[in-house]
């Protein structure tokens, strides 16, 4: 495949698009874009109708990575694991440090069950 057939896979994925609708948006035939598809060879018109079609610059369909929206999605997806873990952590931190004042607050006021009596050994 060539590298603008995987480009405008990926494209298409990444805009959810048709092969029928590139087709109709680029003034080209459905077969124009499946001989594309399949890294077929084609005029450096055709390769310009469809990028504008894909309103990108020509040059994309030459060095677009064919998983570019996949790439995206995972980097995004990690990101927001690593954000809801430091997110996750710092609430608990919170907690545990605002349940450590509220225990030295009252520890004067009254008795808490867990001082240390009571406990055998």
């Amino acid at each position: 495949m060539s590298v603008w057939g995987e480009a405008i896979r990926a494209l298409l994925k990444e805009r959810a698009m048709t092969r029928l609708e590139l087709a109709r948006r680029a003034g080209v035939s459905r077969s124009t874009v499946l001989h594309l598809l399949r890294g077929g060879h084609s005029s450096t018109d055709t390769l310009e109708r469809v990028a504008r079609a894909l309103e990108v610059d020509i040059v994309e369909l030459f060095s677009a990575p064919p998983d570019l929206g996949l790439r995206r999605d995972r980097l995004v997806g990690a990101l927001l694991r690593e954000l809801s873990e430091s997110i996750a952590l710092a609430v608990r931190e919170d907690v545990e440090a605002r349940r450590r004042r509220e225990l030295t607050r009252h520890r004067g006021d009254r008795r808490l069950p867990f001082d240390g009596e009571g406990i055998k050994g």
